[in-house]
């Protein structure tokens, strides 16, 4: 069954559907809308650029309750804060930050009030993966490929496979918690590096947090100690990418916290869509 719900940037929701009596229907402007620039080779036109321009998502608010559905939408939009996140569910959940243009007022009908609600599209509708990778000290089921005697130093990297479904690069938001000295995450593909996070930092308490997001909107280096956060920017390895994007694919994702102790990795993406 179709969900749509609007969030804002301190979570407050507002549902479209049974529980509040009001209904968004008629809706257009979820598929995809691109601009095309060609070039003309004497009647033959070969794609030179393809731009994704700024849309409106639009449709009919009906209110059941009539005025006092109404009002109560009125007051949820008028107390948000921030920008505004659209849900939508059919197949798969995704969403996209939309800001509103525009929601008309009539007279009541059938016992019922329609409005007419605008949108404007400001990013590609999303979908937020979460992967976490515990690396513990325990070597058991650790597979050696040398027969004969040999000195390892124990490993206490982790690492998972990591697939990108949508259309375009996905920005990565690292988090991770728990003992570090100096801690790396690599993205391989084919057995190659193609990019590294390595952050100068050491935590020394299981409850401290090293975060690294290279979402546009909310790009962050920080560490988290005692509840106090600071801006880790400055110990970054500059020889490494350190915002992380993963391209549409499969890859392998390395993450070494640089000690042997249990630490938790949290590696998370944004698949962009430009339809839903």
């Amino acid at each position: 069954m179709r969900q749509l719900y609007l969030v804002d940037e301190i979570g407050a929701t507002f549902t479209f559907g049974k529980s509040t009596n009001t209904y968004l229907v008629d809706v257009e402007g979820l598929g995809v809308e691109r601009d095309n620039t060609y070039l003309n080779f004497d009647g033959t036109y070969k794609l030179a650029k393809r731009d994704n321009p700024k849309t409106e998502i639009s449709g009919t608010v009906v209110f059941i309750d009539a005025y006092e559905g109404y009002t109560s939408f009125l007051n949820y939009l008028r107390k948000a804060q921030g920008s505004f996140r659209l849900f939508y569910k059919a197949d798969t959940l995704k969403y996209i930050y939309v800001e509103l243009v525009s929601l008309s007022k009539s007279d009541i009908a059938y016992g019922v009030l329609q409005s007419s609600v605008k949108f404007d599209k400001l990013s590609m509708w999303l979908s937020k993966v979460t992967n976490v990778i515990e690396v513990n000290e325990s070597t058991t089921n650790k597979v050696f490929p040398f027969n004969y005697p040999f000195v390892y130093s124990t490993s206490y990297n982790g690492e998972i496979t990591v697939t990108n479904n949508g259309s375009y690069k996905a920005p990565v938001r690292v988090e991770i918690q728990g003992i570090t000295s100096n801690p790396t995450i690599e993205i391989i593909k084919n057995d190659t590096v193609i990019s590294k996070m390595k952050m100068m930092v050491s935590t020394s308490n299981v409850s401290d947090v090293i975060v690294v997001n290279a979402e546009v909107v909310d790009q962050e280096m920080s560490k988290t100690v005692n509840g106090a956060t600071t801006n880790i920017y400055q110990d970054q390895d500059f020889t490494c990418d350190n915002f992380l994007f993963l391209d549409p694919g499969t890859f392998k994702v390395r993450f070494d916290p640089g000690v042997s102790e249990k630490t938790t990795c949290k590696f998370q993406f944004l698949e962009m869509y430009e339809g839903n």
